[in-house]
């Protein structure tokens, strides 16, 4: 009988195999101390497809078996937003770090605790967003950090489709109680992330905002009682502000371009300074040169995986080599100001963020 190789580096569980699982396995085999070693999930078909894929050691129907494991040292979930947070905490429970595709959480309640089982275990949580980590942000990242944009006041983050409302397996995108919100917090947390990542991830102090739901009836869901479209104004406590504009449906004017797949659709972020203000598409410096305003294209820095970037700054976290980019207090502070955005159109004003 053949003998299994023996495991190499930090033996690692995903669990849920569609096509974010399959992101990070498929980066593993480029990272030394990254071990596919074990996948979990319901279906078996897609279970089966994935273990042909990747080839994991070890393969579980019920991630809680997983869990139990003991080689398992870290996890990375991969499941639709409702089981983010219990499976998380039961991974946080069971001694294992956890990497957690976006959303973190339902709520910043959630998160909350989280945050603090992973603290008092010393474990790594880590978010997932795996744009922080593209060529454009890094570079737009390194021309901030040299002082290019001066002091940062404001930012525009935009995330907008005229037609690209999903629904997901069983149509759970359009469903409040396992999705946590609509447009919102699946597409506009993006645009809002990468906005306020690029300015420092300051501490937001109040939000005004107000949601929609106005274009239920292009999508025939059983259920649909998420918003489709959020707009809101952040305060942070150093005083810069972001303006946030986010839709799955809209009757978009031509100024927005059309997209591959949802009709009308623009993905971008904005970020003004002092000195200088950077868009992130075309990634394009905007700065002020002896008194005049000069437009200096930005050339990327490399074309590197932003999944297998972001996945080698993780298992940095995890050896304590590195701090993580992606660490549980913006996770919190993020859910902090989705959650302020529902209650200020809840309340119809601007709301407060402890």
């Amino acid at each position: 009988m053949k003998r299994a190789k023996p495991a190499r580096g930090r033996r690692l569980g995903v669990i849920g195999t569609g096509w974010p699982g399959q992101q990070h396995a498929r980066v593993m085999s480029a990272i030394p101390e990254a071990n596919l070693y074990a996948c979990a999930d319901l279906d078996e078909e897609r279970r089966r497809l994935f273990g042909e894929t990747y080839h994991p050691q070890k393969s579980f129907t019920d991630y809680h078996e997983l869990l139990h494991d003991a080689g398992v040292d870290a996890v990375i979930v991969c499941l639709p937003n409702f089981l983010h947070f219990p499976a998380s905490l039961a991974a946080l429970e069971a001694g294992k770090h956890v990497f957690c595709e976006k959303p973190p959480t339902l709520n910043a309640a959630e998160m909350k605790v989280l945050d603090e089982e992973a603290s008092k275990r010393g474990l790594i949580y880590y978010f997932g967003r795996q744009f922080r980590f593209t060529p454009g942000m890094r570079a737009a990242n390194a021309l901030i950090a040299d002082g290019r944009l001066g002091k940062i006041y404001h930012a525009q983050a935009t995330w907008v489709r005229s037609r690209g409302i999903p629904v997901g397996l069983g149509g759970w995108f359009t469903q409040k109680e396992r999705a946590g919100g609509g447009a919102l917090i699946d597409i506009g947390i993006h645009a809002l992330d990468s906005a306020w990542y690029l300015m420092g991830t300051p501490k937001p102090v109040s939000v005004s905002a107000q949601v929609f739901r106005n274009f239920e009836h292009l999508v025939p869901s059983a259920v649909f009682d998420v918003e489709d479209a959020a707009f809101g104004f952040i305060r942070f406590d150093n005083g810069a502000v972001i303006t946030l504009e986010t839709s799955w449906a809209g009757n978009l004017p031509d100024d927005i371009p059309q997209g591959e797949y949802f009709g009308r659709e623009l993905n971008n972020s904005t970020v003004y300074g002092t000195k200088g203000t950077i868009r992130l598409k075309p990634l394009t410096l905007f700065e002020d040169q002896n008194g005049a305003l000069t437009t200096v294209p930005v050339p990327l820095p490399d074309h590197a995986d932003s999944f297998e970037l972001q996945l080698r700054n993780f298992l940095d976290a995890m050896a304590g080599r590195a701090p993580a980019i992606n660490d549980a207090r913006q996770a919190l502070q993020l859910m902090e100001m989705l959650d302020a955005i529902y209650a200020s159109s809840n309340l119809g004003r601007e709301v407060p963020i402890a």
